[in-house]
């Protein structure tokens, strides 16, 4: 059995040439350097030579400020735009297997519909997350952007973010800042073609209309594969087939020093094959094939518009961030998961959201206070259609074929108040205190029927209406002591919250209220640089109090519910680490540790197929379900003066469970990338291998009626891509 204390061979070889790089290429130069005192001259080209080896700091906007990341007081990690470049990241489930303690996965088949877990929050489905997913300030809804669309950066937060972003950021937050015209000229077009008839186009150019004026970024991204899944029912091998599009287009107008206006439009038109659960012992023989009388389908289009506007001034900084976006995906799938023609689910998912956030901040430099304050307003509709045929009957119930049908939509209006100031002492000394006054309003409409009477067996039309309101007050408190400017620690405490709401999964359970859940988050850390910043070491140790948890709970075989039934305790760390020994090489290397268990949980269990409540289960002790253990993350790269390009990488997480009840499992798991390229000035060639050892796994799994279905993970892929510049 695989454990994290015994990692594999992989691991350990590429853990070992990093130890044995830093230790004989690190060390000694900074012994020598701390030797006697040498002639000025010297000292200057010496330092010259260091600042090659130097790992430069990152700027960030986590807090919604410019600040550097190795002094914000927040367990942080970030991707630069050429780091995502150089580990060939194309899409966010990427970049999820570089960031310690951060987990995903897809409900179904297509990366729109996925649940993102930190620090091991989360219950399991898309509605009503524990992580905020933005991009350029704007809260995604519903199905996320998946694809990497000319990034910038990318930031993730660990912990209670609620202060300063508000709704569903009880985990964390997942930031994502695009690319911006300035007034250079600039372009790249890339293609990839890999194996599954993969291919990747990626291109995007910008520059000045009016030199210091007014400047535009267009770029657009069009991915499209053959997939992985073979249907050997009727020797379909493209049952799973991907076709993604996706394109932004932005105008920045600067009309004084003191004003920036910029109004962005982008969309995304995603196709995708639905066929790719089989039951769960078949996936672990033969992992991507599949035996599927209906393969169904996904259709996924988004839209969305933003303008910001800031103005600075000496005394402040006035940002406003106005957003529209509409999201809606069409599905159908197999339910039955075999051969027979028994279950078919089709479902409609809408959202459409409107936001708006302004906030008055102390400008860049203003002294030993810094401060921020603000308010936010958003509008949401979230319109919902779950339609079932059973073209065989009910054999449970000996009901004839029948159809069912179901809306629910849920309607959320909400403001926030909030505000953030931290406070230098000796200049060395920060105190930090934020709090934010939250307020959501929810209606909620269900209507659900049969294309027949069913009242003999109890199945009968079901109609509800209902509402609640949801208010809550949100602090922070952080302190932070710079010992030096390469060495600083810091300690919070923030409160996390989640919204309650209504089930709308099925007639049984609908308009059926669920509470908020609350949590505390108590962290300390450490961020620091060593041997002339050639070597960058960040430590955070976390300790979460959870209650009135949202646990999700299966009641049939297409039936859940959403229910405050747990309390947990979450407590770990994460630790990151790089290091450039010498002129182009680079290692990279990160952490984390997760522990969830169950407090206090007792609740019903379900009979998944007829739904009947067969007993009671005691849940304590056991562990959150799909928590890693640990998640970690090595890379070794090389880029030479010549051209070349070498980087390889290895992504691991540890075992977690499928179930409430700790007895379906997923056993630890590593995969292995790697590049090997050539760049000139304008011009690069790469060739690129993911899971190169055809690592077998499985993403997800659940029960579909008295026995458990799963999805395989990505196998072997590996291709070409070439890169121009201008």
């Amino acid at each position: 059995m695989k454990n994290w204390k015994k990692m594999s061979w992989r691991a350990g070889i590429v853990a070992a040439i990093f130890t044995f790089t830093i230790v004989f290429n690190l060390f000694p130069l900074s012994f020598a350097i701390a030797q006697e005192e040498k002639p000025k001259q010297e000292t200057v080209k010496e330092e010259e030579t260091l600042k090659e080896y130097e790992l430069g700091t990152m700027t960030v906007t986590a807090e919604k400020r410019k600040e550097n990341i190795q002094e914000v007081p927040v367990s942080i990690s970030a991707l630069s735009g050429i780091e995502i470049e150089d580990a060939g990241l194309i899409d966010i489930k990427n970049v999820v297997y570089q960031i310690p303690n951060l987990h995903m996965v897809n409900v179904g088949n297509h990366g729109g519909c996925t649940v993102m877990f930190i620090r091991g929050f989360s219950h399991g489905v898309p509605e009503n997350p524990s992580v905020g997913f933005y991009v350029d300030d704007v809260y995604y809804s519903g199905g996320i952007a998946t694809e990497l669309l000319d990034v910038e950066r990318i930031e993730v937060l660990r912990g209670p973010q609620g202060t300063l972003y508000g709704r569903n950021t009880e985990a964390g937050v997942i930031n994502i800042i695009s690319k911006k015209p300035g007034n250079q000229w600039e372009g790249k077009a890339s293609v990839s073609y890999g194996n599954f008839n993969t291919q990747d186009y990626n291109a995007a150019i910008g520059g000045p209309l009016v030199q210091d004026k007014l400047f535009f970024r267009v770029s657009g991204k069009y991915f499209s594969s053959d997939g992985y899944f073979d249907n050997k029912l009727n020797g379909n091998d493209k049952c799973d087939d991907r076709d993604d599009f996706n394109g932004r287009a932005l105008v920045r107008w600067t009309p004084a020093d003191a004003l920036d206006i910029t109004f962005s439009t982008e969309g995304q038109r995603y196709r995708d094959g639905n066929a790719c659960f089989a039951p769960l012992d078949d996936v672990r023989n033969d992992p991507h094939d599949i035996n599927l009388d209906f393969e169904g389908s996904v259709d996924q289009d988004a839209i969305g518009h933003t303008l910001r506007v800031v103005y600075e001034n000496e005394w402040a900084t006035l940002t406003s961030v106005t957003s529209l976006r509409n999201w809606e995906s069409d599905e159908t799938m197999d339910l039955d998961f075999s051969p027979a023609d028994l279950t078919r689910g089709m479902y409609s998912f809408g959202r459409d959201t409107l936001s708006q956030e302004i906030r008055l901040a102390s400008p860049e430099g203003s002294g030993a206070l810094k401060w921020l304050a603000g308010a936010y307003y958003f509008d949401e509709e979230v319109d919902d259609e779950y339609n079932y045929e059973y073209p065989q009957g009910y054999p449970a119930w000996f009901i004839p074929p029948f159809k069912s049908y179901i809306n629910a939509v849920t309607e959320t209006r909400g403001y926030a108040l909030f505000g953030q100031a931290t406070y230098t002492l000796f200049e060395k000394l920060d105190l930090t205190a934020g709090l934010r006054y939250d307020n959501e309003e929810k209606d909620f409409t269900f209507d659900g029927h049969y294309d027949q009477d069913l009242s003999p067996w109890g199945m009968l039309p079901q109609k509800v209406k209902e509402d609640a309101d949801f208010v809550e007050w949100l602090p922070k408190f952080a302190v932070s002591y710079r010992f030096t400017p390469s060495f600083m620690t810091y300690a919070s405490a923030a409160k996390g919250y989640k919204s309650g709401g209504f089930n709308s999964y099925s007639a049984s359970v609908a308009g059926v209220p669920y509470d908020p859940e609350y949590s505390w988050n108590y962290e300390m850390g450490i961020k620091s640089a060593w041997l002339d910043k050639r070597l960058i070491f960040n430590l955070g140790v976390f300790y979460i109090d959870w209650k009135d948890q949202q646990v999700i709970q299966q009641t049939g075989a297409t039936d859940y519910t959403i229910q405050n039934a747990a309390e947990s305790t979450s407590k770990g760390f994460e630790v990151e680490v790089k290091a450039r020994p010498a002129t182009g090489l680079e290692f990279s290397a990160g952490f984390g540790y997760t522990q969830v268990e169950f407090d206090e949980y007792t609740d019903a269990i379900y009979d998944p197929m007829t739904g009947a409540n067969i007993g009671e289960m005691d849940y304590s002790g056991k562990n959150n379900t799909y928590v890693p253990k640990y998640t970690y993350n090595l890379a070794a790269q090389y880029r030479h003066i010549s051209g070349l390009f070498a980087r390889v990488g290895i992504q691991g997480i540890g075992d977690y469970y499928y179930d409430l009840t700790n007895t379906e499992k997923e056993d630890a798991y590593e995969l292995v990338n790697a590049r090997l390229g050539y760049e000139m000035d304008h011009f690069e060639v790469y060739l690129w291998a993911k899971n190169l050892f055809d690592e077998e796994y499985v993403t997800r799994a659940f029960d579909a009626g008295g026995y458990y279905v799963g999805r395989a993970g990505d196998p072997r892929t590996f291709g070409i891509m070439l890169t121009g510049r201008f």
